[in-house]
């Protein structure tokens, strides 16, 4: 039998998260119906109870060092693991668990990771030495690649594929309706535009009173949904910004799971964005979005599809995105196009993680 453990930053109740930890699983499964899957996770019940898996305490030194012991194969990702830019601590967590595996013999593999920011240089170097070590790493973007050549890793070491989410199904769309209809949206005649950010760039008066000032300007032609992608942070916003905001704007605060969050999705007209799962989530619900960047990931994912951000969060402007928004509507269709052939390419870059996979299982 295989068993494989999984790291990544699961069970924090991250959607864009539970969304790659479920298409990895799902994908494991179905190259391999007898593997045995043990996931690190922040959360163990709620993990096992949603995916279907085993899941031990991320933190548990014993516990994750038996796990891997026990294991044949050590899969790290998706997501951004290994970057030093929001934390300090969170790349020497990432990089020892991939040390634990390699001391333990283990077959080590990084599937469908965001590299960096990386600015110490002290961990380029740990990351260029381990990563030599590994058995082999795909990264989700050409920059990623670009950056871990750049400091040392082989480049034999190293695929290019794409975000696990991408693998993503499509749900049915009467489950996003009944939520957006609960949330009081019932008036078909206007369009629906979603705004995912994070609540922590707009704790500034200022960029809040853009903010609101870009909500109540949509809303005079469209519903405006605020969606969380991550419930910690992002559903702050509503205490911060809801009483100063129009009739025709709507905050999403219950928990919803990320088949849910498609469905949503896919019930809406367009989407601007901060968060990349945001983006991604869009691109596979197959409507078209903006992207505003507060990270190189956001360019990192837009570039793999010949797209750019509007403005970045330091730049964050009301006028900037409302032209944007009416820029996408009259040229609606062919941005749907856009997304289409987008999702599609994206796809066929996945097919090197099934190789990997296969070979490996």
């Amino acid at each position: 039998m295989n068993k494989i453990v999984i790291s990544g930053f699961y069970g924090f109740h991250n959607i864009g998260d539970e969304a790659i930890l479920k298409t990895l699983t799902q994908q494991l499964k179905k190259l391999d119906p007898n593997v045995e899957i043990t996931v690190l996770s922040h959360s163990p019940e709620e993990t096992m109870l949603k995916f279907g898996v085993k899941a031990i305490n991320r933190r548990d030194a014993f516990k994750v060092f038996n796990a891997i012991r026990k294991s044949k194969i050590l899969l790290s990702g998706g997501g951004s693991l290994l970057q030093d830019d929001t934390s300090a601590r969170s790349i020497h967590y990432y990089l020892a668990i991939l040390k634990m595996g390699l001391f333990l013999r283990k077959k080590v593999f990084l599937i469908s990771n965001g590299i960096g920011p990386l600015i110490r240089d002290s961990n380029k170097r740990k990351v260029a030495k381990i990563l030599n070590k590994v058995d082999h790493t795909t990264v989700r973007d050409d920059n990623s690649r670009q950056l871990l050549e750049e400091i040392g890793v082989k480049p034999s070491k190293v695929s290019v594929s794409a975000d696990l989410v991408i693998a993503m199904d499509m749900q049915p769309k009467d489950v996003g309706e009944k939520i957006l209809k609960e949330l009081g949206i019932i008036d078909d005649s206007r369009k629906r535009l979603a705004i995912a950010i994070r609540q922590k760039d707009f704790r500034t008066e200022e960029k809040r009173a853009q903010l609101i000032k870009l909500a109540n300007e949509l809303a005079k032609k469209h519903s405006v949904i605020f969606i969380p992608f991550y419930y910690k942070n992002d559903t702050k916003i509503y205490e911060d910004i809801h009483e100063f905001t129009d009739s025709h704007v709507y905050f999403i605060n219950n928990k919803y799971n990320s088949d849910e969050f498609m469905s949503i999705l896919q019930n809406i007209d367009m989407l601007v964005g901060s968060r990349l799962h945001s983006l991604i989530f869009s691109l596979v619900a197959e409507i078209p979005f903006i992207g505003v960047s507060y990270d190189p990931k956001i360019e990192n994912f837009m570039d793999m599809i010949s797209m750019k951000p509007v403005c970045s969060m330091s730049t964050f402007s009301s006028e900037v995105i409302i032209d944007a928004v009416e820029a996408l509507e009259d040229q609606y269709a062919v941005k749907k196009l856009e997304v289409l052939e987008a999702k599609k390419t994206l796809r066929k870059r996945l097919d090197i993680n099934d190789i990997m996979l296969k070979k490996v299982l």
